[in-house]
């Protein structure tokens, strides 16, 4: 009886390890998956094309980035307060606000996502098409966007997330 045992437990076991790496393939989720959801904003800086990283917000910025099941996502960035840009209108910004919203699409293979901004609180951006490129895996992830200009040359913006 022992000897009888001693086999089956065998048997289950190389059943087991049989069924693990097929099992271990299914659990993996698509870049579309992984992404959905809302993302906090941990840090944001833009990388120039001569490798300099600036931090172009005066401070530490806060923020959520969402991606919904349906294609769809929003963006919210606020920098820290500025004294000089404070009024008694609760209409009026007091600091540097960077929002908008639209559709996405996701690039599996080049772990890429591609939006078409409908509306932006930089009005230039408004109907146009943004992409971030994803690295990092899990709970935290850096976005690299698309090249921009400004009175300091080309760069690209980053911006460091992780789930809430």
């Amino acid at each position: 009886m022992t000897q009888r045992i001693i086999l089956s437990l065998s048997a289950v076991t190389i059943l087991g390890l049989a069924l693990l790496p097929g099992h271990a393939i299914a659990q993996q989720k698509t870049l579309k998956e992984s992404i959905t959801g809302a993302w906090i904003v941990t840090s944001v800086f833009d990388e120039y094309s001569n490798g300099e990283k600036k931090d172009n917000w005066g401070g530490p910025v806060k923020g959520q980035l969402t991606f919904g099941r349906t294609g769809r996502f929003t963006q919210i960035l606020v920098g820290p307060a500025v004294a000089s840009m404070k009024t008694d209108d609760p209409r009026k910004p007091d600091a540097m606000t960077v929002s908008y919203y639209g559709t996405y699409s996701v690039d599996e293979a080049g772990k890429k996502i591609n939006a078409k901004i409908e509306a932006a609180s930089y009005s230039t951006r408004s109907n146009t098409d943004t992409a971030w490129t994803v690295t990092g895996s899990g709970n935290t992830l850096t976005l690299v966007g698309s090249p921009r200009k400004d009175q300091h040359g080309t760069f690209v913006p980053k911006l460091e997330v992780k789930r809430p």
